[in-house]
């Protein structure tokens, strides 16, 4: 951008759009952290008939029992990047899970997964993790917060957060997925 200015008065002109130039970046800067902080974070929640998780010898006794866990409550945040299209969520859930008389172990790795879908729609990311439980001294019982940082939600203009819904769950076998509905 050239600016014509009159000889001796350069410096007040330059101060002038300096200034000019520093408030309108500061104006769309608070713009953008106001529309940041306003739009909704994605909802989240533990899919149905993943919330237990129960591991056996294989056997359908009670001692055939090795471990059973339980998500109970899963609660997030979230932070706008807008310059580079992302919503980036921080996910923590809650549960307990008991060892059972099969556990030759105090120390158990259980999968579980995190799932981006469309609201009441598809799955467009489903990853699986490992959450490792211990059970210290002679526990038979803990609880545990697991937390996930950084789940990265694709950002488009007229499509927020609330477009997406993140699921969590124990990533089950057939069979297991099966044992929870007989359950229910």
């Amino acid at each position: 951008m050239w600016v014509i200015v009159e000889q001796g008065r350069w410096a007040k002109s330059l101060f002038v759009i300096i200034m000019t130039a520093g408030l309108l970046s500061a104006c769309t800067s608070q713009q953008q952290t106001d529309l940041e902080q306003a739009l909704p974070c994605p909802s989240v929640g533990i899919l149905g008939g993943s919330e237990e998780l129960t591991l056996s010898t294989g056997g359908s006794d009670i001692t055939d029992i090795v471990l059973t866990g339980e998500i109970e409550r899963v609660l997030s945040e979230c932070v706008y990047d807008i310059d580079d299209g992302l919503i980036l969520v921080n996910l923590a859930f809650r549960g307990t899970a008991e060892i059972g008389p099969a556990a030759t172990t105090r120390e158990i790795t259980v999968p579980f997964f995190i799932a981006l879908t469309e609201v009441n729609a598809r799955v467009l990311r489903k990853d699986v993790f490992l959450l490792n439980l211990t059970f210290p001294g002679n526990q038979r019982s803990i609880s545990f917060i697991h937390t996930i940082e950084e789940v990265k939600v694709p950002f488009v203009a007229r499509i927020d957060g609330s477009a997406y819904e993140i699921l969590v769950g124990f990533q089950l076998t057939p069979e297991q997925l099966e044992f929870n509905r007989r359950q229910n």
